[in-house]
């Protein structure tokens, strides 16, 4: 997990996501609150992904972020 993304971490949606469901937050600052790596860290954790951190997220402005993301879905801030 040392090259992906670290809790406390600012970041971003990726620019290259097209998923709507992001549209709310995607211009936003995210602050990582959480990083799971499986299914008992995070119950909705595609084990399909394994070896990807998924975050749980809050946004710096108070906007509710009421999903989690892949690393591959995030970007620097």
């Amino acid at each position: 997990m040392s090259s992906y993304f670290k809790l406390g971490q600012f970041v971003k949606v990726a620019s290259d996501n097209d998923n709507d469901c992001y549209d709310s937050f995607r211009e936003k600052t995210l602050k990582i609150v959480k990083v799971s790596e499986n299914t008992k860290d995070h119950p909705g954790y595609d084990e399909g992904m394994r070896g990807m951190p998924l975050y749980d997220l809050v946004a710096i402005d108070g906007t509710e972020i009421n999903c989690s993301l892949y690393a591959y879905e995030l970007q620097r801030a």
